[in-house]
């Protein structure tokens, strides 16, 4: 053992559901050198504590809490964390799920959707500058439960227009069919959280055309 700090506290987080959400995950915050990332919370409340290891420690660069920041950033988060280069400057930021944080820990943008079960990251449509995510949300919604987002801004490209009530974690971003330009998507609702009771599934263009 080289170094030990304590895992974010649980405060804040009531449920075992809450509590119980751990993750973590190495970004290159500085674009050159490995940072530990130590984060508990999905569903509501959500901690990240970013390190750096130097000279023997494990060196706090920052930490993010939502305790304080608007509804909008509760409950965003996803089973896994993404950290790429989402804006292009270099640097590695941190994907929370529907919320993007800059390489300081800031957050730069949230689609406010909810927690996804998927989300894929990759230049899905090469026609554009950046990169893409294409999500399956979770938590119901009214509209754009399946979507495309810029990665850089948080925008949607496209979304499906009518309600959803659990785009299950089996979608797929791939480049699937050779005839249509970029990756396809696909994405399925269950009905009340049942496998066996679905709609769809749909099965998108990069572009955001049903193409079955």
């Amino acid at each position: 053992e080289l170094a030990r700090v304590p895992w974010p506290n649980r405060e804040g987080l009531d449920r075992y559901a809450l509590v119980s959400r751990n993750q973590m995950a190495v970004a290159y915050l500085d674009g050159k050198t490995p940072c530990l990332l130590a984060l508990r919370g999905t569903y509501g409340r959500m901690k990240v504590d970013a390190y750096e290891f130097r000279n023997g420690e494990l060196r706090q660069l920052w930490r993010y809490d939502n305790e304080k920041l608007p509804r909008r950033y509760w409950g965003q988060g996803e089973h896994m964390t993404h950290c790429f280069d989402a804006d292009g400057d270099g640097r590695d930021e941190v994907m929370l799920g529907s919320v993007m944080l800059d390489d300081t820990g800031i957050p730069l943008w949230t689609t406010g959707m909810g927690h996804p079960d998927f989300a894929y990251i990759g230049d899905h449509d090469a026609t554009r500058p950046g990169l893409e995510i294409f999500y399956g949300i979770e938590s119901r919604a009214q509209k754009n439960g399946m979507c495309m987002v810029d990665a850089k801004t948080g925008e949607f490209i496209w979304g499906y227009d009518k309600p959803t009530r659990h785009v299950h974690g089996k979608g797929l971003c791939a480049d699937l069919d050779p005839t249509v330009p970029g990756r396809e998507g696909l994405a399925v609702d269950c009905i009340s959280k049942r496998p066996n009771v679905r709609k769809g599934p749909w099965f998108w263009s990069a572009k955001g055309d049903l193409l079955w």
